[in-house]
This record gives structure tokens, C-alpha cells and sequence, in this order.
């Protein structure tokens, strides 16, 4: 049996490799596929840029109280896309439509990295056409790297989950600055 100095040689040579793949990789994880409850028929994921001016309504569940609400149709400028960078006046969201003949209220959830407590806000879900819920990066305080998720609930049913993975926005600069938004 070799002496244990020699069991280290063998180990080093190991070791750079896989180093090297572990430097190869992004700084983070890819989020999960998102997951449906039968009621939804179809969910896009998407990031898109949301400078502009939006409605409000009142939403007691969430940290500022309102929501924003778009005053058009929102196309998102990077579908099927769930890393996001984090900088001002991006957005990134879920796209949901219910199983033909299905409709009704739901709750959205959205869970920030480092919290227990979801922020809350009401919205409905039918076979009509797509639901859209959002989160918009408006103050520095909410440029949280790390999993986010949107879940959208009807009761105790969970009706879709979907993660976003924030990035540092110098992560994706492309999409930061395609936006004009700086943070």
C-alpha cells in the first residue's frame, strides 16, 4: 500500500479539472421547469422591459400596498426566460390561461429570496385568454439576487408555480441595458 503522500498526487490532478468546469459554470442555478395544476391549461415565463407609465391598483398583501397594472398589452421581450438581470424598471412574470370551460379568482404569491411570508395580490384566471402576473423592479431595496418564485393559488390549490433566478444585473448586460434602466 502506497504511503498517504502519494495518494495526494493522485488527487491533485483531479482537482484542476474540476475546478476548471466549476469556473465554466454560471454564478448561478438554473431555475426549475415551472409546475401546473390541472386547471391551467398553458403558462409562459417571460422578462420584458417595464419603463413604461402603468396604472395602479390597491394590493394590502404586498410590501408597497399596490400593484402595478398595465395600461396595454405586455409582450415579453424575452419569453421562456426565468434568470433575470436585477436592475430598475425590469420585469419578468407568468402568463397563465385556465383549461377550457375553467375560471375564477386566485391569489398570487410572490416569494423573495430570504423570506417566510409571501407578498400577496389578488387576480383571476380563466379560459378567455392569458392572465398576466408581474413583478417590476422599482427600488433599489427590492434588487434581490437569489430564487424568486410567482405562484398563483386558488384556496388551498396551487394552481402554477414558476422560479426566476435574479441575477446581479452586470450578469446580463445585454437585457439591463437593452432596457436603458441602471442600477
Amino acid at each position: 500500500m502506497p504511503p498517504v503522500p502519494a495518494m495526494s498526487f493522485w488527487i491533485m490532478p483531479l482537482r484542476a479539472p474540476a475546478l476548471f468546469l466549476l469556473a465554466a459554470l454560471p454564478a448561478w442555478a438554473e431555475p426549475a421547469t415551472p409546475s401546473l395544476s390541472p386547471e391551467i391549461a398553458w403558462l409562459e415565463t417571460g422578462v420584458f422591459c417595464a419603463l413604461q407609465a402603468m396604472d395602479r391598483m390597491p394590493a394590502p398583501g404586498s410590501d408597497s400596498g399596490w400593484i402595478h397594472v398595465p395600461r396595454g398589452q405586455i409582450t415579453f421581450h424575452w419569453p421562456d426566460r426565468q434568470v433575470v438581470p436585477a436592475s430598475i424598471g425590469i420585469a419578468f412574470g407568468v402568463r397563465a390561461a385556465a383549461r377550457p370551460g375553467w375560471a375564477g379568482p386566485a391569489v398570487i404569491h410572490v416569494l423573495r429570496p430570504g423570506r417566510s411570508t409571501p407578498e400577496t395580490f389578488e387576480t383571476s384566471i380563466s379560459d378567455a385568454g392569458g392572465a398576466l402576473a408581474f413583478f417590476r423592479f422599482d427600488t433599489q431595496d427590492e434588487l434581490l439576487p437569489g430564487l424568486w418564485a410567482l405562484e398563483a393559488w386558488q384556496g388551498d390549490t396551487r394552481l402554477y408555480h414558476a422560479e426566476f433566478e435574479v441575477v446581479p444585473a452586470s450578469a446580463l448586460p445585454e437585457i439591463a441595458q437593452a432596457c436603458g434602466a441602471t442600477s
